[in-house]
């Protein structure tokens, strides 16, 4: 019976290191980024009002936020009892959705874009010139990308700290003036930088209190208690050495120098736990982003595959959920102080269709099977539009830099930064366009989410179709053109427009479960997150445990559809031969010769970064 302790795990509170973890590493990166995300989540939404979120597209997707809803509940109801095939016309409705039509969005949508790549390239630049003022501080060049949504999980990598100032602030600028990017990547970014600063910066305090103490504080026992630590000589100060009118400052020193190390003491040193200090902040980062904070370290520990023994296999599972639940709580906390309420929030379902769902049916299950492989497929097909996206612009960053560096003459410090302020103009023209003709796939998807449900009838199925493989085209230029910030937000968008599209195809599905389904089943294809997606589905609109069964059996067959028969694999496998191609020298001859190390072959966007110059090759599966 012993050894089934283990399933309990060790007695890890009654260590008072651990109080000192939880108190200097939880609590504190969870204040902490609880303010720096809210102020993160104001900045985005400030910028989107007083631009592209405001007028009549605002008007429309409020109006399906607060009104359709219920309205569409209704009718379904009495259409039900009285075969009306019209409750609600359309003369009926104050409020016009034309703006959220094909071919209704405004042409001003191209010159913002455009102005927003211009205010992302040029913030990059100014960075990377202040390294030539600043080099201490300004070390590293800005990088044309990041680590992806995947990777920055799983790693826990060790970040430059200050990077993160310039990442918050173009991050800020990319969701904020509309680029079809969500708010996770900077957070999560920040979360990790702020982690690995906690497990330096206490560590840095107790090393100097290590050397006064042995310094000042050794003088007082080398008085007091003549004749010991002779060996330490060098190391101490002999104060009878020293004038007499310094002693009185000496003194003062060394009581200055008592208090440091009295400090010093209470404070824990973190320098073998920096991957757990990442793993905490990166919970505490995101832990404003949703409605309920268990859902942060869900997401850290299923995505980023941490159901071990801990980061470093030395702690217990429930330890490491234990200090990461601590930071998301503080941090869940501080957001709804500050915000009045997360980013993500609850849909209050409509009661006509609430308690529809409380009896469980089987059938319901079969939807959600029917929706799950559907989801799936279409969130493959759409990854594959993303990945041209992405390919197209680090294809023209590469191309452009070339053509300055041996057409021009220019050096290759001039040309990066010329390429790193002309190619998010031309992404940002490239999404204006695309914001024209689909106006829904504006901004990150998150204000259009609701609406996308509510008004998916009135919408139709063309549009709803066409907006969620647009969305992923988006965001892949999105990203491959200089924009920073995540993915999580758009693929759940298009999981939305998925769920929202079965609806209308096959009525006869309920349009919540169809709707809660799709939004979560079509971001597992992509990303390995079955349980965080079904929670966060069931949690945002309230379903209860008869249609979230219907969502969570959507998220196994979706996933099995995907990775499951190995199509995510073999598309990697493909991205890594032709990597491996690159490397060799092998090329097209339709291209223009190339230096190997120059050459960018992207294999998955979500699972590696790629600096200038680098190859990646991505083995996560």
């Amino acid at each position: 019976m012993k050894e089934h302790l283990d399933v309990l795990g060790p007695a890890f509170a009654r260590d008072t290191h651990y109080i000192r973890i939880l108190i200097f590493s939880a609590a504190f990166q969870g204040t902490l980024l609880g303010f720096v995300a809210s102020a993160f989540s104001l900045s985005v939404q400030k910028l989107a009002e007083a631009t592209w979120y405001s007028g009549e597209y605002l008007q429309a997707i409020e109006f399906g936020k607060s009104f359709d809803f219920t309205v569409r509940a209704v009718e379904n109801e009495i259409n039900k009892t009285t075969n009306n095939s019209t409750f609600l016309k359309e003369d009926d409705v104050s409020v016009s959705i034309d703006s959220l039509l094909l071919g209704n969005g405004e042409w001003w949508y191209v010159w913002l874009l455009a102005l927003a790549g211009f205010g992302v390239g040029l913030a990059k630049v100014i960075w990377n010139l202040l390294g030539n003022v600043v080099p201490n501080v300004c070390e590293q060049r800005f990088p044309v990308r990041f680590p992806g949504f995947i990777e920055e999980v799983c790693d826990l990598e060790n970040h430059d700290t200050i990077m993160a100032i310039p990442f918050f602030i173009v991050s800020a600028l990319s969701g904020g003036l509309g680029a079809c990017v969500g708010p996770e990547a900077a957070l999560l970014y920040i979360g990790s930088s702020v982690g690995t600063l906690v497990s330096r910066r206490w560590q840095l305090g107790t090393i100097k209190a290590r050397k006064i103490s042995g310094s000042g504080g050794q003088s007082f026992r080398n008085n007091d208690d003549s004749g010991e630590n002779e060996n330490d000589s060098s190391s101490a100060i002999d104060i009878s050495d020293q004038q007499a009118d310094q002693q009185s400052e000496v003194e003062e020193l060394n009581d200055d120098n008592l208090f440091i190390c009295f400090v010093s003491n209470l404070l824990p040193d973190f320098s073998d736990r920096r991957a757990e200090c990442c793993l905490e902040g990166i919970a505490a980062a995101i832990g404003g982003l949703f409605p309920a904070q268990f859902l942060s370290p869900l997401v850290v520990h299923e995505v980023g595959n941490h159901w071990h023994w801990g980061v470093k296999g030395r702690f217990h599972v429930t330890e490491t959920v234990a200090t990461t639940g601590v930071s998301a709580t503080f941090s869940y906390a501080i957001t709804q102080w500050l915000r009045g309420g997360t980013l993500i929030q609850s849909f209050k379902v409509p009661n006509i269709i609430g308690q529809s769902l409380q009896d469980f049916e089987v059938r319901f299950l079969g939807y959600g099977v029917l929706v799950g492989f559907i989801s799936g497929l279409i969130g493959f097909a759409g990854f594959l539009i993303f990945i041209c996206g992405v390919r197209l612009g680090q294809k023209v960053f590469m191309r452009m830099k070339i053509f300055f560096m041996k057409r021009v003459g220019l050096a290759e410090a001039v040309s990066h930064n010329i390429v790193t302020v002309v190619n998010p103009v031309i992404g940002g023209t490239l999404l204006g366009l695309l914001y024209v003709a689909v106006p829904l796939c504006l901004g990150g998807g998150l204000p259009q989410l609701y609406a996308v449900m509510t008004l998916g009838n009135r919408l139709g199925a063309r549009t709803v179709a066409v907006t969620a493989f647009t969305k992923l085209l988006c965001l892949g230029i999105s990203q491959g053109f200089g924009f920073i910030g995540g993915p999580l937000f758009p693929i759940i968008f298009t999981g939305a427009c998925t769920g929202s599209l079965i609806h209308i195809i096959f009525p006869g599905i309920p349009v919540i479960i169809s709707f809660a389904s799709g939004f979560a089943a079509a971001p597992v294809a992509i990303i390995p997150g079955i349980f965080t997606v079904t929670a966060l589905s069931s949690v945002m609109f309230l379903l209860g445990g008869a249609a979230s069964s219907a969502v969570f059996i959507a998220c196994v067959v979706s996933y099995i559809t995907v990775c499951g028969m190995g199509l995510m694999q073999g598309f990697i496998l493909k991205g890594m031969k032709a990597a491996e191609a690159a490397r060799s020298g092998g090329r097209d001859r339709s291209e223009p010769e190339l230096d190997p190390s120059s050459r960018t072959v992207v294999i998955n966007p979500l699972l590696e970064k790629t600096q200038v110059g680098e190859i990646p090759v991505s083995t996560t599966g």
